[in-house]
């Protein structure tokens, strides 16, 4: 039997997290703002922006950056996705 990629396992980690992270922002529409389980469940954990940074080429700037907000919906993501790939094939 085959192992499974690297590629295969951040491929379906990546969805996890898309998945999670898609549920907690549907949830929290349904919430109030002050909520405790919109607070507890679907406020970001975890905030990190990198950049802005500019690429100058003269004839057009580009501006990268990202940011990534890590919630408690997103780690269900991931776990779920973990055991997806893990039981599935």
């Amino acid at each position: 039997m085959r192992g499974k990629s690297i590629g295969m396992v951040i491929v379906t980690l990546f969805v996890g997290v898309l998945i999670g992270g898609a549920l907690g922002q549907l949830l929290g529409l349904f919430l109030p703002a002050d909520h405790i389980v919109a607070n507890a469940l679907v406020k970001p954990l975890i905030i990190y922006t990198a950049g802005p940074w500019d690429l100058n080429l003269i004839i057009v700037t580009l501006t990268f950056g990202f940011k990534i907000n890590v919630n408690f919906f997103s780690i269900l993501g991931i776990v779920g996705a973990w055991y997806y790939h893990k039981y599935s094939y």
